[in-house]
C-alpha cells in the first residue's frame, strides 16, 4: 500500500478479476462484509458520539481547528474524522476495500473530501425508493460511493436495500423496485462500495436502537484502462453482459472501464453483447466498424408527452 498523504490518493495490487469487475458493472454494487476489525468499529462509534478527543492529523489551510470539531456536531457531515490517522489507516485505507477501489478507480484513488452520516433511530419505516441527488448515468466510472457499517446491521436495523443492476436507471428497476431489491444485511465493520445511481432507500427497521452508516466517495485520478487481473479464458465476444436491452448498458461501461469506450459499438437486434449459450454460431456485430452507442441520457429525460421515459414500457435508446 503507498498512501500519498499530501495528495490524500494511495495506489496498491488490483484484486478483481476480469469477470469480478463486469459483474460489478452489471450489479452495480459490492458488498466487503466484516472487513474492519472490532475495536476499530467501537472506536467510530465513540468518536461519532463525542466520547473521545478528537486529534486531526492535519488542518486544511481553509479551516480552523474549531470549525472543523464543530463538524462532530453536525448531523450529518462529522468532516474531522477523515482527518484521524487511525480512521485513514483502519477505515478509509482497508485492504480489502482498497485492492477493490484500485481495479475499479485504477492508480492513486482519492480519499474522501466528506462524510455524511447517517443515524436512524430504529423501529422506522421504509424510506421511498430514490436515486441520489446530482446522479449522473453513463458508462463513466469517475467515483464509488461506499457506505460503512460500524455496527452489526442485520435485517432488523433497516440496512440500506439496492436494486442490482439499476446503476443504469431502467425503467423496469425503478416499476420492480420491490420485487428486484436486496437488502445489504452486513456484519460490523462491512463496506457496500455502489454506483450512486443505483436505486436505493433505507429498509424498513423492527428492531430498537441506533443504525449508523457512514457514506463517502472515492475518486478516480486516471484514465481508466484494464489493469485489474487479467483471465487468460475471459472472451470479450462470448461474455455475459446481461439480458436483453439492459446489457448493452453494462457492456458500456465495462469497455470505458477497460479504456476501449471508442471501439464499443452496437448493430442491434440479436447482435453482441446479446448472446446465448446455445446459439449456433458467434453474435454478429463484435469489433463493429460501423454502429452505435446507448444513449444514456434519453432513459432520464422527457418525451413530447411529458412523461419521463423510465415511466414507458419501451426505451429505444441509441446515439450515432
Amino acid at each position: 500500500m503507498q498512501y500519498n498523504s499530501e495528495n490524500m490518493t494511495f495506489d496498491t495490487k488490483p484484486t478483481l478479476s476480469d469477470t469480478q469487475v463486469l459483474e460489478f458493472c452489471k450489479q452495480g454494487y459490492i458488498i466487503l462484509d466484516g472487513v474492519v476489525p472490532k475495536e476499530i468499529n467501537e472506536k467510530v462509534s465513540k468518536y461519532l458520539a463525542k466520547k473521545i478527543p478528537p486529534k486531526p492529523s492535519k488542518i486544511p489551510s481553509h479551516l480552523t481547528l474549531e470549525m472543523l470539531k464543530e463538524t462532530l456536531d453536525s448531523p450529518v457531515e462529522p468532516n474531522i474524522i477523515l482527518l484521524e490517522d487511525w480512521f485513514i489507516n483502519e477505515v478509509l485505507l482497508n485492504s480489502d476495500l482498497a485492492g477493490v477501489l484500485r481495479s475499479l478507480l485504477g492508480k492513486n484513488v482519492g480519499l474522501p473530501v466528506l462524510v455524511s452520516k447517517h443515524s436512524t433511530e430504529c423501529p422506522q419505516p421504509a424510506q421511498p425508493w430514490h436515486h441520489d441527488g446530482d446522479v449522473v448515468f453513463g458508462p463513466e466510472v469517475s467515483f464509488l460511493e461506499t457506505f460503512y457499517y460500524p455496527q452489526d446491521t442485520p435485517i432488523e436495523m433497516g440496512p440500506t436495500d439496492v436494486v442490482p443492476g439499476s446503476h443504469i436507471g431502467l425503467n423496469k428497476f425503478v416499476n420492480q423496485a420491490d420485487e428486484l431489491s436486496i437488502a445489504t444485511v452486513a456484519s460490523a465493520g462491512s463496506f457496500v462500495l455502489h454506483s450512486q445511481s443505483i436505486y436505493h432507500r433505507r429498509g424498513r427497521s423492527t428492531g430498537t436502537g441506533i443504525r449508523d452508516m457512514l457514506k463517502f466517495n472515492y475518486w478516480r485520478t486516471t484514465s481508466p484502462t484494464r489493469d485489474w487481473i487479467k483471465q487468460p479464458e475471459f472472451d470479450f465476444a462470448t461474455a455475459d453482459y446481461g439480458g436483453h436491452f439492459a446489457g448493452r448498458y453494462y457492456a458500456h461501461m465495462f469497455y470505458w472501464l477497460c479504456g476501449k469506450e471508442k471501439d464499443f459499438k452496437l448493430i442491434g437486434g440479436q447482435g453482441w453483447p446479446w448472446n446465448k449459450p446455445n446459439q449456433i454460431a458467434p453474435s454478429y456485430g463484435y469489433n463493429a466498424q460501423e454502429g452505435y452507442k446507448p444513449d444514456w441520457s434519453r432513459l432520464h429525460e422527457q418525451c413530447n408527452c411529458g412523461i419521463n421515459f423510465t415511466s414507458h414500457d419501451v426505451n429505444s435508446a441509441y446515439t450515432k
